[in-house]
């Protein structure tokens, strides 16, 4: 049993915040939060009411850097909490490494296409996303991200979010490709979501979903499940 202390860490429009590993006060006259501490902080008060329990400590969502900072040694959150601590990351076709341009894959009509490769040739956006990524590119920025972690037991990964439609194209190759990474570096995961139906606020349908609308698994069956299932990552 384990606390994942806060699902995506991002900015906040109102009051105006944005988080940061270890911010420090000069950062923090410009809005930055130092993420690191508050995690620090609540981790250490959690653990002395329940001594027993994991810790999850979540990336920064944007910019999507290394856990290298997460799991320095000594740093805010080891070597205090080591037997307690696991890093989560999120992983989706759409996003990416560094400042990703979200969704950057679907900007192509019109003058979207040469803003996205201009915005991306002068550094203001990542060159890629992970749905751009062939799989050896993809292997080696896991690998600088936090694969190495998992490989040097310094430190406890959870892909605590990737998912994607069940429909061909773009997302659905992403994943086929994380989905091999994921098993040859034997990683524990949530995938996001089972359910279907509405989305609290859009009302819009839950396009990553595996349930039918009963909530049932598909009379069809399912080729994500499959996937996770022919990779061992499932039983």
């Amino acid at each position: 049993v384990g606390f994942d202390l806060r699902n995506e860490v991002r900015f906040c429009p109102w009051p105006f915040r944005w988080p940061s590993w270890a911010a420090g006060p000069a950062w923090r006259v410009f809005g930055a939060v130092d993420w690191a501490e508050a995690a620090r902080s609540c981790a250490e008060r959690l653990i002395e009411l329940c001594p027993d329990r994991l810790i999850v400590v979540e990336r920064i969502i944007w910019p999507m850097r290394s856990l290298a900072s997460y799991a320095a040694e000594p740093g805010p959150l080891l070597p205090n909490l080591r037997k307690h601590l696991i890093l989560g990351v999120h992983h989706y076709a759409w996003n990416g490494p560094g400042r990703y341009l979200a969704f950057g894959h679907t900007m192509n009509e019109g003058w979207k296409g040469p803003a996205r490769s201009l915005l991306r040739g002068l550094g203001i956006f990542s060159a890629e996303n992970y749905g751009d990524m062939s799989v050896e590119g993809m292997r080696r920025e896991v690998h600088d991200q936090w694969g190495y972690l998992l490989k040097q037991d310094i430190c406890p990964v959870w892909v605590s979010e990737f998912g994607t439609g069940a429909e061909s194209g773009y997302s659905l190759d992403w994943f086929q490709r994380f989905v091999d990474i994921l098993a040859e570096l034997d990683v524990d995961y949530a995938y996001w979501p089972l359910n279907v139906g509405p989305k609290p606020g859009s009302g819009e349908d839950e396009p990553y979903g595996m349930l039918s609308d009963e909530w049932t698994p598909k009379p069809e069956g399912d080729l994500r499940l499959k996937l996770l299932q022919g990779r061992g990552l499932l039983s």
